[in-house]
C-alpha cells in the first residue's frame, strides 16, 4: 500500500524529492531571468546614454578641442514634445525646399553699366564658353538625344543694387524696410577688430555650418546634358555639398570669425527623418557651445522643368561661372515653434541687401516658407541654396566664397 502511494504522489509531483527539484529548478529560472534582465536593462541603459541619432556625431564634434557630446535630456523632451505641437519635419515632405519644376521668370534686361542679357535665354546657342560672353546662351540641338539638358538661367528676377525681393509662399506679409527697422537680433559680445586684420577677442565659436541634406551633389564639370540615371548625390564629402559649406568655414575663420563645419551628412542615415537628425546635431552645439548666433544649413536646390530639363541658375562675377544663391527663411505658419521667425527675416534682408548690392543677379529672391527648417535654434539661423543639380561644384564652390565675403561684412559691421 506504502508503494501504491509513493508511486501516486511521485507522479502528482507530491513526492518530496521531486518536489524540491521542481521548486529549486522554478526558483533557479526566476534568479535567471530576473539576472538577464537586468542586465540587458544596464546594456541598454548604458547604450541610451551615449546613443545620437546621428551615430557619427562624435567625430564632428572637434571645435575648439575634441569633445564628446553627450545626448541632453532637454533635447530629448524637445524633440518628443515637437512630435506633438509642430515640429517642421512633419510638415516637410521629401525635398520640399528644393525649387521642384520651375516656373521661369521672364529675363528682364540689366540696365546696369557694361550688363548685356539676351532678352530670350533659353532660344540662344549654348556651350559651355568663357564667361565674358553670353553665358545663358543654349542650343538645344548640342543635348543628346535622351538626355537632360542643363540650360544656364537666371533666376534672380534681375533685383536692382541693395533690393530686397521674395518668393512668399506663405500667407504672412513680409517686407524688406520693416525686416531693417527691426534691430539686428545677434547678441553682440566681446570682439576687437583691428585695422588691416579681423581680430576677434572672443575665441569661443560664432558660427554653425551643417548640412541637412549632405549627400547632395552637382553636375558634372564641362558638360551640357546629363543622363536620366544621374545621380546628384554622393557620400564623399569633398565632392557634395560639405565641400561648399567646407568652403565658406575656412574664409569666415580666415577672417577671425570663429566657426566650426559639421561634416555629417544627415540624409545618409535617414533622407525621410534628416531634419530631426539635424535638430539634434545643431542643440548638442548649442549646448556646448552657446555662444554660436549663426546656423547655417547649406544646401544645394534641385529645379527642373516640365520637359525634364535641369535648371542651371548662373551668373559672371569678375568674369568667374559662378552658382546663383538663395536664402530660405522658415516661419512657424504650419505649426512649428518658431515665435521669433522675424528674427531670421531680420538677418536674410539684411543679408540679402548686401548680396544685392555687391553683385549682379547672385541672389534669387529670399524664399518665405510654411516651416521653420529647424531655424528656430539661433537668431541668426538661415537655410542656403548654393546651386542646383544642374551646377557644377567649381560652380558652387565660387558662389559660396563671394557669399561668404558678404557675410563677413555683415558679421562685423554688426558687431561691437
Amino acid at each position: 500500500m506504502q508503494q501504491l502511494i509513493n508511486e501516486r504522489r511521485y507522479q502528482t509531483g507530491y513526492y518530496p524529492r521531486s518536489y524540491l527539484i521542481r521548486c529549486a529548478a522554478a526558483l533557479t529560472a526566476v534568479l535567471g531571468g530576473l539576472t538577464l534582465t537586468l542586465t540587458v536593462g544596464r546594456w541598454v541603459s548604458t547604450q541610451l546614454s551615449v546613443w545620437s541619432p546621428t551615430a557619427t556625431a562624435r567625430r564632428c564634434f572637434d571645435y575648439p578641442e575634441k569633445a564628446a557630446l553627450p545626448d541632453s535630456e532637454a533635447v530629448s523632451q524637445f524633440l518628443l514634445s515637437q512630435a506633438f505641437f509642430g515640429n517642421d519635419a512633419l510638415y516637410f515632405d521629401s525635398g520640399e525646399e528644393n525649387t521642384g519644376i520651375a516656373s521661369l521668370p521672364q529675363i528682364q534686361p540689366d540696365d546696369r553699366p557694361g550688363a548685356e542679357t539676351p532678352q530670350n535665354a533659353l532660344d540662344e546657342p549654348q556651350t559651355l564658353i568663357p564667361t565674358d560672353t553670353d553665358i545663358y546662351a543654349f542650343d538645344r540641338s548640342s543635348v543628346p538625344t535622351g538626355e537632360l539638358a542643363l540650360v544656364p538661367y537666371d533666376l534672380t528676377q534681375n533685383a536692382a543694387s541693395g533690393q530686397v525681393l521674395f518668393s512668399n509662399t506663405t500667407a504672412y506679409e513680409v517686407n524688406a524696410d520693416e525686416a531693417l527697422e527691426r534691430e539686428y537680433p545677434i547678441t553682440a559680445y566681446l570682439r576687437k577688430w583691428g585695422e588691416d586684420t579681423a581680430v576677434m577677442a572672443q575665441t569661443e565659436p560664432l558660427v554653425l555650418i551643417l548640412h541637412t541634406h549632405g549627400t547632395e551633389a552637382f553636375a558634372p564639370e564641362g558638360v551640357t546634358s546629363v543622363s536620366p540615371n544621374t545621380n546628384m548625390r554622393s557620400s564623399d564629402i569633398t565632392e557634395n555639398i560639405v565641400a561648399v559649406g567646407e568652403v565658406m568655414a575656412d574664409l569666415l575663420n580666415e577672417a577671425g570669425i570663429p566657426t566650426i563645419h559639421c561634416e555629417i551628412m544627415h540624409d545618409l542615415e535617414s533622407y525621410q527623418n534628416s531634419y530631426n537628425l539635424a535638430a539634434d546635431t545643431i542643440q548638442k552645439y548649442l549646448t556646448e557651445y552657446p555662444s554660436i548666433q549663426y546656423v547655417f544649413d547649406v544646401h544645394r536646390d534641385a529645379i527642373s522643368r516640365t520637359n525634364g530639363d535641369l535648371i542651371k541658375p548662373v551668373t559672371n562675377i569678375n568674369g568667374r561661372l559662378t552658382a546663383q544663391i538663395m536664402l530660405l527663411v522658415g516661419t512657424d505658419e504650419k505649426g512649428a515653434d518658431h515665435p521669433l521667425w522675424q528674427d531670421n527675416l531680420t538677418v536674410a534682408v539684411s543679408l540679402q541687401e548686401k548680396l544685392t548690392t555687391d553683385y549682379s543677379r547672385f541672389a534669387r529672391p529670399i524664399n518665405i516658407r510654411g516651416a521653420s527648417f529647424n531655424e528656430q535654434f539661433a537668431p541668426g539661423s538661415l537655410l542656403i541654396e548654393i546651386g542646383s543639380a544642374g551646377n557644377t561644384l567649381t560652380e558652387a564652390k565660387t558662389a559660396a566664397e563671394y557669399l561668404t565675403y558678404s557675410l563677413i561684412d555683415l558679421i562685423r559691421e554688426n558687431s561691437k
